[in-house]
């Protein structure tokens, strides 16, 4: 086709809606055209580069001998019943009804119709490994759609799926998986880390993500330079730097209005690394105090992977179930669930005294209270790698 009967409408100015410089640079171009929030329409050179990118994808799939299909994007709720996750899942599936009533989804992903269809048509250990895959559209119903075509309501999804004898198997067709999305991204001149991830509600023992570094990037990753660790910062660990503690002996302080851990420290001239910042969150099961060092702060999704769906407490739920106001909570006397993150297992710290306007010295792990000590901190630049040291 000639260019000029090529509809390429190209913008002068930047629309006001676009923030990220991909969103700016592909309206302008004639690439996409917005249709509402988190519906985009792909325009004749959009979709063109959308048609290469798919190409590079069916001949890097193909050389791991997988066998593209395409499933309905409307799916039968019984399906996802069997599984538990029509429920589990929340506001982001689109949910409808058939004219007779019979409930209905759009798939935001098709995990449960792969393995129904996988449990019909094989029949026998001897036809596996089988690799399917599809390139289809997907619909989220996204709370805060932004960034153009990054995070979006509907999107083109290819995703894969194998069906493997036992373990080894399984971990073969994921070697497979691993080493054609980097020659995928490779071909189409991205930087990228794989890292590893939270699984999430597709559940696993063990997930990773590719991430390319961008500056609307909404997610953070840990990286070592020593040894190539690499993880999402929901799940990464790292060896907070050490901490020289003195001998003090267990007595309460007078900080009058000082909760914060900043506060406190200023009060008493102590690093926040010597204080215990103790936070109670409400989980289905009951309340939980959770207990971080004072320079450190929560990874929520590290809790959540613990004790489920939670929530900080509120005042009110403070006081009603420790007896102290928050600002002066300590992990002392409680008998509700306590855990502790890890890198306060050792040492002598400062904590709320459970009475208003007091704090304790001389605090010992182990001594003065017990816990379920696991990891709960997010790392940040300087921490050790938790796999080299490094």
């Amino acid at each position: 086709m000639r260019f000029s009967r090529t509809c390429v409408p190209t913008l002068r100015e930047t629309p006001s809606e676009a923030e990220a410089v991909s969103h700016k640079l592909l309206l302008r171009a004639g690439y996409i055209r917005q249709l509402a929030a988190g519906l985009y329409i792909f325009m004749p050179l959009g979709w063109k580069v959308m048609e290469k990118i798919n190409a590079v994808i069916r001949e890097e799939m193909a050389r791991i001998d997988a066998q593209e299909l395409l499933l309905p994007l409307l799916h039968p709720a019984d399906i996802w019943q069997k599984t538990g996750r029509w429920s589990g899942i929340g506001d982001e599936m689109f949910r409808l009804k058939d004219r007779t009533g019979r409930d209905m989804c759009l798939g935001m992903t098709h995990e449960e119709i792969m393995t129904w269809l996988a449990s019909r048509e094989i029949r026998s250990y001897k036809v596996l490994p089988q690799i399917w895959y599809q390139i289809q559209t997907k619909l989220r119903d996204e709370a805060r759609p932004k960034s153009g075509i990054l995070r979006i309501r509907e999107f083109i999804m290819k995703d894969s799926y194998s069906f493997d004898r036992d373990e080894n198997g399984l971990g073969q067709s994921y070697r497979l998986h691993e080493e054609a999305y980097h020659r995928i991204f490779e071909r189409c001149g991205l930087k990228f880390y794989q890292v590893e991830s939270d699984p999430g509600m597709m559940g696993g023992a063990m997930a990773h993500e590719f991430m390319a570094p961008s500056p609307a990037g909404e997610d953070d990753v840990a990286l070592c330079d020593s040894c190539g660790y690499a993880a999402n910062v929901e799940l990464a660990t790292g060896v907070s730097p050490e901490t020289k503690f003195e001998d003090q002996p267990f007595e309460e302080v007078h900080t009058p209005q000082k909760r914060t851990v900043r506060e406190v420290s200023e009060f008493l001239g102590a690093s926040p690394a010597y204080f215990i910042k103790s936070l109670l969150f409400i989980a289905d099961t009951g309340p939980v105090l959770v207990l971080l060092r004072g320079d450190r702060e929560l990874q929520e999704k590290k809790l959540q992977r613990l004790i489920g769906t939670c929530r900080p407490a509120l005042k009110k739920e403070v006081l009603e179930t420790l007896g102290v106001e928050p600002g002066f909570i300590g992990p002392m006397g409680h008998k509700i669930r306590i855990i502790a993150d890890k890198a306060l297992k050792e040492g002598v710290y400062i904590s709320g005294a459970n009475k208003a306007d007091y704090h304790v010295r001389g605090v010992r792990p182990g001594k003065d209270f017990d816990a379920e000590w696991t990891d709960l901190h997010m790392v940040k630049g300087g921490d050790r790698c938790c796999k080299c040291g490094g």
